[in-house]
């Protein structure tokens, strides 16, 4: 085998191997976090629905890490009903997730990847 093949295959078999741990692990690919403005005062709650416990608040002006978003209960409030919420990064830790109702920008909250 010449020394450039050599060289190639064992790249490619370090890639794999890279790719297969990373896979062993759970890693998966990184979700950029995007910058969110709430418009309004609204609930974070501890997951996509209604009915989830409250575990914080956006305030308007205010700037929250948005991480994703998904589909949840339906929202209808200040004349906009919309299913979308955005999962934040909280600052106490953890996450917590609002509906994109209370934030600027479109029906997503401007966050472009979805859970």
């Amino acid at each position: 085998m010449s020394t450039s093949r050599l060289k190639s295959t064992l790249r490619i078999a370090g890639t794999g191997a890279a790719l297969v741990g990373a896979l062993a692990i759970g890693a998966g690919p990184a979700q950029a976090a995007t910058a969110v403005v709430a418009w309004t005062h609204g609930k974070v709650h501890a997951g996509p629905a209604l009915g989830e416990r409250v575990v914080s608040h956006v305030n308007n002006g205010y700037s929250y890490t948005g991480l994703c978003w998904l589909e949840g209960d339906l929202v209808n409030d200040k004349g906009i009903s919309n299913r979308n919420w955005v999962r934040l990064q909280l600052n106490s830790g953890g996450i917590g997730y609002v509906s994109a109702v209370y934030l600027k920008g479109n029906d997503k909250g401007n966050v472009p990847n979805h859970c």
